[in-house]
């Protein structure tokens, strides 16, 4: 196919109009408005975004395009075009799923794609490509109109969310965690993993219903936890007992952080359980027997200062007063109430405090 030099069309106004036939532009209304023409409709919208046309009339066998298509395939405005020369500016991986194009805008069928471009530069780009057909009054195509946008960035947006799934879905499966959602207000959306563990169905674990396959034990300290970790906008770890599908119960590390949008606002919240190995055993009561070690005063200071907590927030949360809390801390209060101890415990825990026994020795961890 022989190509038309289009050169005129560079010294002169764009004949813009050849996109439409005079009665189609009427039709529509454009020849309604006084001072209103398709010209400047079109190079209105090619100013405004990244968007050109081009258009082939086959009665004169003539490639035109629009600066703004010039601009987006980085070919000269005056260079002469044919199907095979833009054939071959797609990019070579994607030129096999676009050679069938010619074939099916000759009977007449509209198409919309998306492909790369490769440019004189050597440049790639994403582009959005949309031909329309012009059908003559024997039915047969007269003229080929086309869009072409620039997606470019859209399309690096949409790998670099592509890529960053891949990276967390990699990163669960090898740390053997569970994933769940939750909205804004830290009540679950997503929460398959759960009910595949726990056996639950879908609507048992919306909300907080979820906390039904939690030790009765752990239960209040989890959802206090939880509620506080929602209200403060901080991070959630904490150790608890979740009853699986084998009917047996299990520990694991529960964890989760808001998911801020580009203002800083939390709009949802990401969390994640981690089985915990079997020499693990957090203070917070022994699977069988629930019984609690008592608190040493190290262990009360030790907890405050993960949490930068000052007495007078620890007797606030706890309801013990600072007085007693203070002489717990040094040793001087002697056998203090059971009641007292498990309160600040229980506090402690309620702030992200977790307590862990490994070879006798406690480990304090938030």
């Amino acid at each position: 196919m022989d190509a038309t030099d289009v050169s005129a069309l560079a010294a002169e106004e764009l004949n813009w109009s050849a996109l439409l036939p005079v009665s189609d532009t009427a039709a529509d209304g454009f020849g309604e408005v006084p001072g209103l023409s398709l010209s400047s409709i079109l190079r209105l919208m090619e100013e405004q975004g990244k968007i050109g046309f081009w258009w082939h009339d086959l009665a004169t066998d003539r490639f035109s395009v629009s600066p703004g298509a010039a601009r987006i395939s980085g070919v000269p405005l005056t260079a002469i075009r044919t199907h095979e020369n833009l054939l071959n500016r797609i990019h070579p991986q994607d030129r096999p799923f676009q050679i069938d194009q010619v074939g099916l805008i000759n009977t007449g069928q509209p198409l919309r794609r998306e492909f790369r471009i490769v440019r004189p530069d050597g440049t790639i780009r994403w582009v959005s490509s949309r031909i329309d057909v012009v059908l003559g009054d024997d039915g047969r195509p007269v003229r080929f109109i086309g869009i072409l946008s620039d997606i470019t960035e859209r399309r690096e947006a949409q790998r670099a969310v592509e890529f960053n799934h891949g990276r967390h879905m990699a990163l669960i499966e090898a740390t053997s965690a569970l994933s769940w959602i939750a909205d804004l207000s830290g009540q679950s959306i997503d929460h398959t993993a759960w009910c595949e563990l726990t056996g639950m169905g879908s609507d048992s674990c919306a909300g907080e219903g979820w906390l039904d396959a939690v030790h009765p034990n752990d239960r209040d300290r989890v959802r206090a936890s939880y509620r506080a970790a929602v209200a403060q906008g901080g991070v959630y770890n904490i150790d608890y007992r979740i009853l699986t599908q084998a009917g047996e119960y299990r520990w694991y590390n529960a964890r989760s952080a808001p998911v801020r949008d580009a203002s800083g606002a939390i709009r949802e919240w990401q969390g994640v359980l981690l089985p915990i190995d079997g020499d693990y055993r957090p203070v917070i009561g022994d699977p069988d027997t629930d019984e609690v070690p008592a608190l040493t005063g190290a262990h009360i200071r030790g907890a405050r200062g993960l949490l930068d907590w000052s007495l007078a927030q620890l007797a606030s949360v706890s309801g013990v007063s600072v007085s007693t809390i203070k002489r717990m801390e040094d040793g001087s209060e002697g056998n203090t109430r059971a009641s007292k101890s498990e309160a600040v415990r229980r506090a402690l825990q309620t702030g992200g405090i977790s307590f862990r026994v490994i070879e006798g020795t406690t480990w304090i961890s938030r």
